[in-house]
């Protein structure tokens, strides 16, 4: 026997020991990693650069040529209020009597102020500086 082409004719096994399954390990391995790393970024909150949207917060400052308001989520009540930039003084209060949620947050872009419940997800559309509800909207 020529020992040249026995060594270059390796011996294989159809199934070898470990390789099938070890090949699925790391392919369960790769696609745990990628799932991870889908999730995690899916449930990161997206930037204020990426939207380019205003924040949802308590407080929003509103001006054009007649008024100066301060619009603010009162923490006690979950009410809406409404002062005077300039001196101060409360103008307005907006609750449940007014048909408003418990408010929880308050965003502004443009003439239109968003106002988000507390107890469910509705938002209220409120027009600036009239203050009426133009529609609410589920989300």
């Amino acid at each position: 026997m020529n020992v040249q082409i026995a060594l270059r004719h390796r011996f294989r096994v159809a199934w070898p020991p470990g390789g099938f399954f070890g090949g699925l390990r790391t392919a369960g391995v790769i696609l745990f990693v990628l799932s991870s790393l889908g999730l995690w970024w899916s449930w990161s909150p997206a930037t204020d650069v990426a939207t380019g949207v205003v924040p949802a917060s308590q407080l929003v400052r509103w001006q054009d040529a007649s008024h100066d308001w301060l619009l603010v989520v009162d923490p006690s009540t979950r009410e809406l209020v409404v002062y005077d930039a300039r001196d101060g003084r409360p103008l307005d209060r907006f609750g449940t009597d007014d048909g408003m949620p418990r408010v929880k947050s308050i965003a502004l872009r443009g003439p239109w102020l968003y106002v988000t419940g507390q107890s469910h997800a509705r938002t209220r559309l409120l027009r600036l500086p009239e203050l009426q509800a133009m529609a609410a909207t589920a989300d």
